[in-house]
């Protein structure tokens, strides 16, 4: 028999971005679950009583390595908008309260002039009993290293959680996100939104920017947040050396931390390091080793602003990636995975494709699956790929293909007696998105992401800026 779990999402600051909110958690599920697990998961939305869930049917007699319980939920903990988890039932579904009429009269003397009590779901089904079922804990630390410090374009956690969460699971070591192994890279790091995500996982990320004052900015929050919360770490800093034994111009400066939870941690070596890099992220493969990361995570400039300078400040994203993915492939494993999050309107997918492809990468998602509005100027999509002979390709374009299905369900869950099709839910219709870098869209003065209410158009969100930069 097929069983239930209902993933409550977790609210969003943004209104714009919570009407895309559903079908960007299904597909991200799905990838993760499915990756994850060896097999495509059944992921769903599901409205029950006016909430809007996920819901991941499962079958307790399935014998896939990992399909149990106890290993689907540090999972599902980890996903970008899990806020509560229920296990659903039919048993107890459709119970009168305690003294009413079992045809469904209300008991004696009781007021029924109010609304009706919550009846059965819009296909005739009975309600399921909800059952709260606790997750395990899979963050090392707490929510404010993501969320205190704030900025104009800052991009919001739940997006930069997915961006991380689908880079990961198209790792073959994907499961290094669980250990606090994966060797994650974000070479445009901004001000360490994803720096930040990866650090409350439990893993030694490294982020790249060529904006010094962004790197500063981040240094000084971090070390500030150690202090804080009483953790014992410890920080230093140089130039950056060169692979190269030819040398040549200095490629810029580094930042180490290693933190620890207590000092018995740190003294048992149990750490964790942060390498913040100042320097072009062009030249990130003249300092880092070949072959060394399982998963990296960029947010494209949007059009005014990035992370690389040749001769000044480039201003387009598809510059960057032209020039920047020799260094990018180079860095990632074979067994890696790449999750490239892009504004459509200043870099067309089909486009982003044909790069990735002339480097010997595989692209996986389809054109449009996690398309979104950001603001008016500002019109989402990611970009999943893994290098052409990433040896478990096969698995993960079965999961691209289930991971296009329709996010809302086509008829009445097997669990529920109903015979009757229960009739899709119509999603929102969402006007495309474009997207900031893990830190900042000058395109867009303030990213709807870090505010509660859309932007009014301006004229110089259009415009490009003196200089810019890509986190």
């Amino acid at each position: 028999m097929t069983e239930s779990l209902l993933v409550l999402r977790a609210p969003s600051a943004n209104r714009v971005f919570t009407a895309s909110a559903g079908p960007l958690a299904v597909r991200e599920a799905r990838w993760v679950l499915g990756a994850h697990l060896g097999a495509p998961v059944d992921v769903r939305e599901r409205e029950i009583a006016g909430v809007d869930y996920l819901e991941i049917r499962t079958d307790p007699q399935d014998t896939t390595p990992g399909s149990s319980g106890d290993s689907l939920r540090p999972l599902v903990a980890q996903l970008s908008s899990t806020f509560a988890v229920f296990e659903a039932s039919d048993s107890g579904a459709g119970t009168a309260p305690a003294g009413a009429d079992p045809a469904g009269a209300a008991p004696a003397g009781a007021d029924t002039t109010g609304p009706e009590p919550t009846g059965p779901e819009p296909n005739g089904s009975a309600l399921p009993l909800l059952r709260p079922t606790p997750l395990p804990e899979v963050m090392r630390h707490g929510s404010e290293l993501e969320t205190t410090l704030r900025y104009p374009g800052k991009t919001n956690e739940q997006f930069t959680a997915l961006l991380l969460n689908l880079a990961a699971a198209l790792s073959s070591r994907r499961g290094g996100v669980l250990r606090g192994d994966l060797a994650l890279l974000d070479p445009t790091c901004g001000r360490g939104t994803t720096l930040s995500r990866a650090l409350r996982l439990g893993l030694s990320p490294t982020g790249a920017d060529i904006d010094a004052k962004d790197i500063d900015a981040y240094r000084t929050f971090l070390t500030t947040w150690a202090k804080q919360h009483h953790l014992p770490h410890t920080q230093s800093s140089g130039r950056l050396g060169l692979r190269s034994p030819a040398g040549g111009r200095g490629a810029g400066s580094r930042w180490d931390l290693e933190l620890a939870a207590d000092r018995r941690a740190q003294r048992a070596g149990e750490v964790q390091k942060l390498h913040l890099l100042t320097c072009d992220t062009t030249r990130l493969a003249e300092v880092l080793p070949d072959r060394s990361v399982d998963a990296l995570v960029a947010d494209l400039p949007y059009g005014v602003q990035h992370g690389a300078r040749t001769e000044g400040w480039q201003r387009s994203p598809l510059d960057l990636l032209e020039q920047a993915m020799p260094a990018w492939r180079a860095l990632l494993r074979t067994g890696g995975g790449m999750a490239l999050a892009l504004n459509r309107r200043t870099a067309p997918y089909e486009r982003v494709r044909e790069i990735l492809g002339s480097h010997g990468l595989t692209v996986l998602s389809s054109d449009g699956a996690f398309r979104h509005r950001v603001d008016q100027a500002i019109d989402r999509d990611v970009v999943l790929a893994v290098p052409d002979d990433h040896p478990q390709l096969d698995l993960l374009r079965a999961l691209a293909a289930s991971a296009d299905e329709p996010t809302t369900p086509q008829l009445t869950t097997p669990q529920l007696t109903t015979p009757q099709a229960a009739a899709p839910r119509a999603t929102p219709a969402t006007a495309p998105s474009s997207t900031t870098g893990d830190g900042t869209s000058a395109a867009a003065a303030t990213d709807s992401e870090a505010t509660t209410t859309d932007p009014p158009a301006r004229a110089e969100a259009h415009e490009p800026r003196e200089r810019t930069r890509h986190e």
